[in-house]
């Protein structure tokens, strides 16, 4: 661990939500009973929904995810997630209050099958209905896909697709323990533009493992040549519980891990090129 602002440190914490659930306690009921009891709020609101499972670990994954799961692993969690739905949209916190939007993360919510999401959709709307939200997204990693999964999900009514791309390197994929590698990235491609989503976006980061300038400029030059609607990049970051982060705190294993100052100027040099290209 660093304590120099301008490094990446390794080994902090992920703070998802506040109070973190390590400080929840009985003592907290009374006010989620007094939360979850309350009148109805004029007030929109978001649904997340987590599919924790993956093809594998990402040597940077932070989140809670599971991998080698069977048919029977995703059906017992996806009627769980069915049932929790159920029960929440009969509270009285819910009333009718519209969803603005719908985000399906994870993990690798594209790692069910498309009769498995078909299921899961149809369940959650026999409770809730999405039918005005401003966005439903869904984040897929580019080796879970089929041309039948990628029908699926438009006709499930998806209407942004996340494709976490990440970078176009197979050596950096490996390196840094991605499932996917880039023939995965053009073959869904066509698929994806072929079935017309409103919005199509490719997640890149930041500071991967290996990552140069020049691969670093390769990521947003074939970026641009897809031209998805929306980009996101994210800085890459080490909390205790990666892979990255106990092969060099535990077994003292030297990763060059790139520093904040060299991440941004790779970010802004992102954001310029993709703003030129419109």
């Amino acid at each position: 661990m660093t304590s120099d602002s301008t490094e990446t440190e390794v080994g902090s914490y992920f703070i998802s939500n506040y109070p973190p659930f390590s400080l929840w306690s009985a003592d907290h009921l009374g006010e989620v009973t007094a939360a979850i009891e309350a009148p109805p709020q004029d007030v929109p609101l978001g649904l997340y929904l987590h599919i924790p499972f993956c093809r594998k670990r990402c040597k940077f994954c932070y989140f809670k995810v599971f991998t080698d799961n069977t048919a029977d692993d995703i059906e017992t969690y996806v009627s769980a997630l069915s049932r929790e739905i159920e029960l929440v949209s009969q509270l009285p916190v819910m009333g009718e209050r519209p969803f603005r939007f719908v985000y399906f993360g994870g993990g690798t919510p594209s790692f069910l099958s498309a009769k498995q999401l078909t299921s899961l959709v149809d369940r959650l709307r026999a409770n809730i209905n999405w039918d005005q939200a401003e966005e439903v997204t869904f984040e897929c990693e580019p080796g879970t896909l089929s041309e039948t999964k990628v029908k699926t999900l438009k006709e499930l009514g998806i209407t942004r697709l996340s494709l976490g791309i990440e970078n176009f390197a197979d050596d950096i994929l490996k390196e840094n323990g991605r499932a996917h590698l880039s023939a995965e990235i053009y073959k869904c491609w066509d698929w994806i533009q072929e079935a017309e989503f409103p919005n199509v976006n490719i997640d890149l980061i930041s500071g991967m493992v290996g990552e140069s300038w020049e691969n670093w400029k390769m990521n947003i030059r074939r970026t641009i040549e897809l031209s998805p609607e929306s980009v996101t990049i994210y800085q890459m970051e080490l909390p205790y519980n990666t892979v990255y982060s106990s092969d060099i705190l535990g077994n003292q294993v030297e990763i060059e891990v790139a520093d904040w100052p060299t991440k941004r100027e790779w970010v802004d040099y992102a954001f310029t090129e993709l703003a030129s290209a419109g």
